[in-house]
C-alpha cells in the first residue's frame, strides 16, 4: 500500500513538473455511469472601485463633484438642460459604470453613456428607464462621459466607477418583469415595509416568486431612490413601477380621489397596471388605510373595485387592447378580519444567511433614512400586525389555515 501511494505521488510530480495543465473552469469530467459533469465557474472576483482615483470635469455651473461622490443620494450634482457633459478619467481602465439619478420632478430624463472612438465618442449606453443603472463596458476605458439627451435638467445624485469583475451586491441591476406572480401594491415608498414586513424578502428573495411592486403616490427624487434600496436589499430585482399621483393626505376615499382627479382616473391607472404585469395575487393597505391616511384607504378601495373589472376588456379598452385582459386569482388586504391569514416572517430565510423576514425588513427600512429622521420607526408586528391580512377576493378557493399568500397558486 506504501509502495503504491509512493507511486502514484511521483506520478504527479512527474506531471506537474511536465507542465500539466491545469482544468479549466468547465470543463467536462467523465463520471460513473459514462455520465459527465461540468465543474461549476469559479465566482468572478468583485471589482475594485475606482471613483475616489477619477477626475470629473463638466461645462455645468456646479462643480462640487464630491455632491455625486459623497455616498448621499439626497444630495446630487445638477447638468444643464441642453449640451451638458460630464466627463470621466482615470488612471486606472473602467469596465463598470453605476449611476443613480435624482428624479426631482418626475418629468423623465435621457442620457447617454459615450467612450472614446478614435477623435470622436460613441454611445455605449442609454439611461432614462430606471432611477439606478449598472453598465458594464465591453471593453476597459480610461475616459467616458455622460451627455443628457432630455430637455429636463439632468441631476446624478451617485456616480461609482469601478474596474474588472463583478460590481458588489448593492449595485442595483434592475430587470422589467411581464408577468409576475405577486404585487404589492402601496400608496407611498416605505409603505412596502412598515405595513407589509417580510412579504418580500420571504416571497420573492427567499422563495422566488416574482413580484412587482407598485407605487401609486411614489413622491420626490430622494424617496423614490430610498424605495430602490429597500426593495433590492429585500431580493426582489423587478423595477417597481411609480404611478405617480399627487403625495396629499385626502383624510378619506371621497377626498383623495378628488384630489387624484377622479375615481376614474386612478381605476384606470392600476386597471392598466395590473394588466401589464399579469399578478396571480395582489396585497394591499387595509380599508382602515392602518393609521387612517385616505391614501391608504383609496388604494384598497381602488383594488377592491377593479379586480372584477381587468378582466372586461370593455373596460378600459386601451390597456385591454395594449396587454390584454387579466384576471388576479386572489386578493389580500391588510388587516382584513374575514378569512384572516397570519403569515409567519419570523422563520429563518436561507438567502439571507439565517436572517428572518423580520430582521432583512428592518434592515431594509434604513434605506428610507428620510423618513427615520421623521420618527418613523419599524416594528416587529407593531400596532398594526404586518403579518396580519384577509382574503377579500379568490377564485381558486378559499385559503385552508397554511399561512401562504400563495395557496392554490399553480406554479407555471
Amino acid at each position: 500500500m506504501i509502495r503504491k501511494w509512493f507511486i502514484a505521488g511521483m506520478i504527479l510530480m512527474l506531471l506537474t513538473a511536465a507542465g500539466a495543465a491545469p482544468l479549466a473552469k468547465a470543463e467536462q469530467l467523465p463520471q460513473t455511469g459514462g455520465e459527465e459533469r461540468e465543474l461549476p465557474a469559479e465566482p468572478e472576483e468583485t471589482a475594485r472601485e475606482l471613483t475616489g482615483e477619477c477626475l470629473f470635469d463638466s461645462n455645468g455651473k456646479t462643480k462640487d463633484y464630491s455632491l455625486m461622490t459623497d455616498g448621499d443620494i439626497a444630495t446630487y450634482l445638477p447638468l444643464k438642460e441642453k449640451k451638458a457633459v460630464l466627463t470621466v478619467s482615470c488612471g486606472q481602465p473602467i469596465q463598470g459604470l453605476y449611476l443613480q439619478a435624482f428624479d426631482k420632478y418626475g418629468r423623465g430624463f435621457d442620457y447617454e453613456v459615450q467612450v472614446p472612438d478614435g477623435d470622436a465618442w460613441k454611445t455605449v449606453g442609454q439611461g432614462g428607464k430606471f432611477l439606478s443603472e449598472w453598465y458594464a463596458l465591453e471593453e476597459s476605458v480610461q475616459e467616458l462621459r455622460i451627455v443628457p439627451t432630455g430637455t429636463e435638467r439632468f441631476r446624478i445624485a451617485e456616480i461609482r466607477l469601478f474596474g474588472p469583475g463583478e460590481p458588489p451586491p448593492e449595485v442595483q441591476r434592475w430587470e422589467i418583469l411581464d408577468k409576475c406572480d405577486l404585487m404589492l401594491l402601496t400608496a407611498h415608498p416605505d409603505d412596502e415595509i412598515l405595513w407589509f414586513a417580510g412579504l418580500m424578502p420571504t416571497y420573492g428573495g427567499d422563495r422566488g416568486y416574482r413580484i412587482q411592486v407598485t407605487v401609486v403616490v411614489p413622491t420626490g427624487g430622494l424617496r423614490k431612490l430610498e424605495l430602490l434600496g429597500a426593495v433590492w436589499h429585500c431580493g426582489v430585482r423587478y423595477y417597481p413601477e411609480m404611478l405617480g399621483f399627487i403625495d396629499k393626505n385626502g383624510q378619506n376615499p371621497e377626498r383623495q380621489y378628488s384630489i387624484w382627479h377622479g375615481k376614474g382616473r386612478v381605476w384606470k391607472r392600476i386597471t392598466e397596471v395590473i394588466r401589464k404585469h399579469r399578478p396571480e395575487v395582489i396585497v394591499t393597505h387595509g380599508e382602515k388605510g392602518e393609521y387612517g391616511h385616505g391614501a391608504h384607504k383609496t388604494v384598497a378601495d381602488a383594488a377592491k373595485q377593479v379586480i372584477k373589472q381587468t378582466g372586461d376588456a370593455k373596460k378600459y379598452p386601451d390597456s385591454a387592447a395594449e396587454y390584454g385582459t387579466w384576471e388576479v386569482k386572489k386578493l389580500y388586504l391588510h388587516e382584513y378580519e374575514k378569512n384572516p391569514i397570519a403569515c409567519d416572517w419570523d422563520q429563518p430565510l436561507a438567502a439571507f444567511g439565517g436572517k428572518t423576514g423580520y430582521e432583512v425588513a428592518e434592515e431594509a427600512f434604513r434605506f428610507h433614512a428620510s423618513q427615520v429622521q421623521r420618527d418613523w420607526a419599524f416594528e416587529v408586528h407593531g400596532k398594526h400586525d404586518n403579518a396580519s391580512f384577509g382574503l377579500y377576493y379568490t377564485s381558486v378557493g378559499k385559503d385552508s389555515g397554511i399561512g401562504d399568500l400563495m395557496e392554490h397558486i399553480k406554479e407555471e
